[in-house]
């Protein structure tokens, strides 16, 4: 079967899909065609599709050998964040990690040598999408080291204008993850 991207779908197209699929293919849906969080939210009642999800995910400190931290222009919203996105069903956060690096940035990092910062959680991680969704991310924090090399052969994918390193004191103004990138200042302070 052929798949369109799950905000394709009207509510009730989608729902009557999800109906129709087996685990196995609901996995394979969610992996390829948006994440799992969206199929679930996609799911619900329209009436109550709105209502606040918990999700949980990994974003990335990207560096480059001058200290220069990478940020990602999106396009759905026109605000500065680090690489990043929702874990997929069955996934290590580790793992949720670097694979949303490879998609958003072209850049390959181990799951091995990354290192956890911390993980955030709370109102500061409350975050609304342009269609109205509210969602609360549980978000583990890594760090990874890069090359000249890597660092010089950047691809972003549809969820990215641009990319480029910044400084950390100068990030745009116009952020979605200064929570993020202020604990990512507070370690590095203590090194």
């Amino acid at each position: 079967m052929e798949y369109k991207k799950m905000r394709d779908y009207s509510h009730e197209e989608f729902v009557e899909l999800v109906k129709s699929l087996s685990e196995e293919e609901l996995l394979y849906l969610s992996s390829n065609f948006g994440g799992y969080p969206v199929l679930f939210r996609m799911a619900l009642d329209e009436r109550i599709c709105h209502i606040p999800f918990i999700q949980t995910g990994a974003a990335i400190i990207i560096r480059n050998p001058q200290g220069q931290i990478l940020l990602q222009e999106r396009t759905d919203r026109n605000k500065w964040g680090l690489p990043g996105g929702c874990q997929d069903l069955g996934e290590s956060l580790r793992d949720t990690a670097v694979r949303e690096a490879y998609e958003e940035t072209g850049i390959k990092l181990d799951p091995n040598e990354i290192i956890l910062i911390d993980t955030l959680s709370g109102e500061s991680r409350k975050n609304s999408y342009p269609n109205g969704d509210i969602v609360y991310n549980n978000t583990s924090l890594y760090l990874g080291d890069v090359s000249i090399e890597d660092a010089s052969n950047l691809k972003g994918d549809s969820e990215t204008k641009r990319l480029q390193f910044f400084n950390t004191e100068e990030v745009p103004d116009n952020l979605m993850d200064a929570d993020l990138i202020n604990t990512y200042k507070k370690y590095v302070s203590k090194m």
